[in-house]
């Protein structure tokens, strides 16, 4: 822990849920960040203010002009730098005993493995289909939990896919997608199991063609930070086969209970 631990993390170490053990989880975990952009700028900005200790940053792309309206780790003098470069030395400015691992590459079916087995949890900041089912397959196959985070318009919505929960804790066991060898744990519903198939190719719009209001990455990213907190704390609350949706428009929050039968 950092010298100056007990300053630094005082407000996290009055909480009877975190406490130094939970300030010890966050030390030891490691989280993978795919996609440095709009949702994942208060992700890495959060999780690296709270102590998270190691970071895997996956982004193949470099800070454009159009970027700073709603990616607020960049700056004008970044544009034409690597984002995932740029977000490093924010964090270890920030905390100088974070570890941090960049790829300046897009997350593949051929690397995806590799890249898994460096963390414990996977966050998708990502704004593109492709990637998100990606994102699901590879995890599904390692057995690893994952953030979901999707904004468009005004719209934002966050969900907590693949798991794993203590099956007396599971009030609808009939919705969950895969027990574990251990009777006592069973995997919550992945992506798959909401939307088996990727939309069509122009079916819906991205960010860049629908448009989307700044604020609104900053509200998403900070959920979907909340929730990697609360799994590495162990916190009670989290979005496992939930979806949150907010609206920006009215600020209203609908939670929808997810199944793998749902139309």
């Amino acid at each position: 822990m950092e010298p100056d631990f007990l300053d630094r993390y005082q407000r996290q170490l009055s909480l009877r849920e975190v406490g130094l053990g939970g300030q010890r989880a966050l030390r030891a975990a490691r989280v993978m960040v795919v996609g440095l952009g709009g949702l994942g700028c208060p992700v890495v900005q959060y999780l690296a203010a709270a102590g998270v200790g190691n970071f895997v940053l996956v982004d193949a792309d470099r800070v454009s002009l159009s970027n700073l309206q709603r990616q607020i780790l960049y700056t004008q003098t970044d544009v034409s730098r690597f984002k995932v470069e740029v977000a490093k030395e924010w964090i270890q400015k920030q905390n100088a005993q974070i570890k941090v691992s960049v790829h300046t590459e897009m997350l593949s079916a051929e690397n995806a493995t590799a890249f898994l087995a460096l963390a414990d949890i996977v966050v998708d900041c990502t704004d593109n289909f492709a990637a998100r089912y990606l994102i699901n397959d590879a995890c599904a196959f390692a057995n690893k939990p994952w953030v979901y985070g999707s904004i468009a318009k005004f719209e934002g919505q966050v969900a907590v896919f693949n798991a794993l929960m203590k099956y007396a804790e599971v009030e609808n066991q009939d919705i969950m997608a895969s027990q574990t060898s251990d009777d006592s744990f069973i995997r919550s519903l992945n992506y798959r199991d909401i939307f088996p198939n990727p939309p069509r190719q122009g079916e819906i719009q991205n960010c860049a063609e629908a448009g989307v209001l700044g604020a609104l990455a900053g509200i998403i990213g900070s959920f979907q930070a909340m929730e990697v907190l609360k799994w590495i704390l162990g916190l009670d609350g989290q979005l496992v086969n939930q979806m949150l949706t907010y609206n920006a428009m009215n600020q209203s929050i609908v939670k929808f209970q997810l199944d793998n039968n749902s139309d």
